[in-house]
């Protein structure tokens, strides 16, 4: 524990540092819990004394000094993303140690550890309406009991360790595409940065989840780049479309505006898909986007940018969206 950093951040400082501001490295912040805007370093963020700190039969270990390994490896290769505004030079062996890198910190936050933190409870619940106790239960009584901060932390690290093989997979097999916006309309980015959405309806089941068909997963890496990674099932239907576009400009052009929606935009989307060159949003999708980083993050939400104009909305029109998400049972 020696030389150990007390302030651990959950969202790494070189991420965050490409949203800051002057020399300071300041980012200016919006409190979902409290409504408070204000400006600070990103020393002061997405962080907590001794986040990653543990206790295993009177021993104290931590992580902290692993963690700062893996964003080691993961930082060059941001860096050339966002030089080369191009996904085309990444190599296999780059692209691989970045999926290690996103399920890392797919498991790593705040918002994580409070989604296991509000499990037994929400077990105790369904329980509650079924008119059932967990006394009636007892193959399911241990995940009804509230773990400690100690135990949770443990639970948390034992997914982060097996998080790379079990989660690096499902970012390694989508597909990814690197989207931008300008400074007037600036990314902003959350303490839970990889945020998700899915247009496809599986009701009564949840449509959330890394490998659930249709999966949109996406990364804000500066103010004005971003990283999507997307189902192959919705890039096939991209290229059936472009396909279809294609075919009827060589055959029967009269009938694309009937046909195909927003054509010119179809085009630019899967010519960023083949080259790797980066996808200009719109100004509803930058919104979108802004939109998943402010629902997805537990309490904050850092910007280059005073406006959080979003941000007060959704939690005024939505006070659930003042929280992280939480699991639910149908």
């Amino acid at each position: 524990m020696n030389g150990i950093a007390k302030i651990q951040h959950y969202v790494p400082q070189f991420l965050l540092k490409n949203f800051g501001n002057g020399k300071k490295d300041q980012v200016h912040v919006f409190d979902k819990k409290t409504g408070k805007k204000f400006p600070t370093n990103i020393k002061n963020v997405a962080s907590e004394s001794r986040f990653y700190d543990f206790n295993i039969e009177g021993a104290e270990l931590t992580i902290e000094p692993s963690l700062s390994k893996i964003e080691a490896n993961a930082k060059p290769i941001l860096k050339k993303i966002l030089d080369e505004d191009s996904l085309k030079s990444i190599s296999r062996e780059e692209k691989e140690r970045l999926c290690s890198f996103l399920a890392i910190q797919f498991t790593r936050t705040r918002a994580f550890k409070e989604q296991f933190r509000a499990l037994p409870e929400m077990l105790s619940e369904k329980l509650k309406e079924l008119g059932q106790t967990p006394e009636q239960h007892k193959s399911i009584a241990e995940f009804i009991r509230s773990p400690d901060e100690n135990e949770l932390k443990i639970q948390m690290i034992h997914m982060m360790k097996d998080a790379p093989s079990t989660f690096g997979p499902h970012f390694a097999s989508k597909h990814w595409i690197l989207i931008t916006t300008d400074g007037k309309n600036p990314f902003i980015i959350g303490d839970n940065p990889l945020a998700m959405q899915n247009t496809n309806n599986y009701s009564p089941y949840g449509n959330l989840g890394l490998a659930v068909q249709g999966i949109e997963i996406y990364l804000p890496l500066s103010p004005t780049r971003a990283l999507a990674m997307w189902c192959p099932s919705i890039t096939n239907q991209i290229e059936q479309a472009v396909s279809t576009l294609n075919e009827l400009r060589g055959r029967l052009p009269y009938l694309i505006d009937g046909r195909i929606e927003n054509p010119d935009y179809l085009e630019d989307l899967w010519s960023a898909l083949s080259s790797g060159r980066p996808l200009q949003y719109k100004h509803e999708n930058v919104t979108n986007f802004n939109s998943l980083q402010v629902w997805f993050s537990e309490r904050h939400v850092f910007s280059s940018s005073k406006d959080f104009e979003l941000a007060e909305k959704m939690v005024t029109e939505h006070p659930s969206s003042r929280n992280g998400p939480r699991p639910h049972l149908g």
